[in-house]
């Protein structure tokens, strides 16, 4: 069996950035899972849908590495027709690899839209309090629920490949062009819905320089995956109008990718959402410091206060002489002004 150079991702590119971004992919979410539950003890709708995400993730790398030289011999099937001899060698697994691909079309929507929830989630806790904003959120997710639920009925009932014939031929092109058309057309708006969230915090929150960069960041790697699913669909039809099954294939795979680093920038939350206590908070701790420090004053002076307030030292007369009243007798200082006088 022959892997056609036909498609513009070899073989052995496919395996290489799949492997890497998805390596990188599982890296970041380690790390994000370690600062959220190690290091701040936290867990949130966001971190269970990223686990979520993951582990389809690596469900979908694993098929894809399993079913990546039967894809390449389908694409050179498509391209040399029903009449070649690598028909009657690879007939017989035909149907097997077709629902192979339809789990993983239906796969990487169960990566990617997850990534979308968890992002919406995110935003929620920056615009709970704005008004305009916060509908718009809303907006944004009642219609991210039937856009999933599309993708996922377009992708297992438009495609319903269990034969040769259904596979091959123009009519099997242009419904996936149209299935892919769809999908992508769904990918995209999405992604531009929750990209649009940053933005109007960009324009219309004060808030600080740190935390606007953390956004356009935010910003930035969302519109990375509305550009890997647009470079999907431009690359769509080879040279002859045959639909590149491989090219497909290797760009919604990266892009899952991306998504799940996408979603495990969102650990470093001292980036994005404003911390509405550190006033306060210094405030606090300087009160316990000047505390202490009052008390070792007091400790090393030996007076001893009413609380936390000094005690106030006592009067100390030098140089005089009282008599002691009360008692009959003379002081001191009686006899030795008598003796003054008698000496006068």
């Amino acid at each position: 069996m022959s892997i056609t150079p036909a498609t513009r991702v070899s073989i052995t590119a496919n395996r290489g950035v799949t492997g890497a971004l998805f390596g990188v992919a599982i890296l970041s979410a380690v790390i994000r899972i370690y600062i959220r539950a190690i290091k701040l003890k936290q867990f949130a709708i966001e971190d269970g849908l990223l686990l979520f995400a993951v582990t389809v993730l690596c469900a979908v790398t694993v098929l894809c590495y399993l079913t990546l030289n039967d894809m390449y011999n389908l694409l050179d099937l498509i391209l040399l027709g029903m009449g070649d001899q690598l028909l009657f060698d690879i007939i017989g697994s035909i149907p097997k690899e077709s629902k192979e691909a339809n789990a993983m079309s239906l796969l990487w929507w169960l990566v990617l839209f997850p990534v979308k929830f968890a992002y919406l989630f995110f935003f929620r806790k920056l615009v709970l309090r704005l008004g305009k904003i916060k509908t718009w959120w809303w907006c944004v997710t009642v219609f991210m629920v039937p856009a999933a639920i599309a993708c996922f009925v377009v992708t297992r009932f438009a495609c319903p490949f269990t034969g040769v014939v259904e596979m091959i031929g123009p009519s099997a092109n242009t419904r996936q062009v149209r299935v892919t058309s769809v999908t992508t057309a769904f990918d995209v708006v999405t992604d531009f819905m929750v990209a649009s969230l940053p933005i109007m915090l960009l324009w219309k929150v004060q808030i600080s320089i740190h935390q606007k960069l953390g956004l356009g960041i935010m910003l930035s790697l969302s519109l990375v995956m509305a550009i890997v699913a647009i470079v999907r669909l431009a690359g769509v039809r080879l040279g002859g109008g045959e639909v590149d099954i491989v090219w497909l294939a290797f760009w919604q795979q990266q892009e899952c990718s991306i998504a799940v680093c996408m979603l495990s920038v969102t650990a470093f939350r001292s980036f994005f959402v404003a911390n509405s206590t550190p006033d306060r908070a210094r405030i606090v701790s300087a009160y316990w410091k000047n505390k202490l420090l009052r008390r070792k004053a007091l400790d090393e002076s030996g007076e001893k206060g009413v609380g936390d307030l000094p005690a106030i030292p006592s009067a100390t007369l030098t140089g005089v002489r009282t008599m002691i009243r009360g008692s009959g007798s003379l002081g001191t200082d009686s006899c030795d002004d008598r003796q003054m006088m008698l000496h006068v």
